[in-house]
């Protein structure tokens, strides 16, 4: 799975890999060897490449790893190729978000005709036990609602029409 890392208003590319019991992580083309040592919630302790760090996760979009605070914003590689692309062109299209990545509807945070800027979160979807917050890349109106709470979704599936 390919997604953006925005931490502390630096972007990076992230791919994960599944490996046994951990994960191989790719930050801009750079693997890590990753695995959770421990999970209680918020906090965890995860082996890189054999080094533990302890990780808070404060909020959202805000943890500590080591005692060091971060901003952290993560969307899928999909949501941001289009956030870029559709920077600068008619905001009077359709957009079709699609989901990136097999999951289950954890939440849906708008409503049919709700208006929506650039990085409002829609959704979340969890997969591989990480929740995902799906975002919108523009601004705009919610027109079509195409998922519920509960429900599984594949790759590729339309999760949400905006106009």
């Amino acid at each position: 799975m390919a997604y953006i890392a925005k931490i502390d208003n630096k972007e990076f590319k992230v791919d994960l890999k599944q490996e046994g019991k951990g994960f191989k992580v790719y930050l801009d083309g750079k693997p890590w060897v990753v695995t959770v040592a421990s999970d209680k919630g918020s906090r965890l302790t995860l082996i890189i490449d054999d080094k533990p760090f302890d990780v808070i996760l404060e909020a959202d979009d805000h943890i500590f790893v080591g005692g060091e605070s971060y901003n952290v914003e993560i969307f899928d590689e999909q949501v941001g190729r289009l956030m870029k692309a559709s920077a600068g062109r008619s905001e009077k299209r359709e957009l079709a978000v699609e989901a990136a990545m097999p999951g289950l509807i954890i939440e849906v945070t708008v409503k049919e005709g709700d208006k929506v800027t650039g990085g409002q979160d829609l959704l979340i979807i969890e997969a591989m036990k990480m929740q995902n917050q799906i975002q919108t890349p523009r601004d705009g109106v919610v027109k079509t609602i195409q998922v519920k709470k509960g429900q599984t979704v594949n790759s590729g599936d339309i999760l949400i029409i905006i106009e």
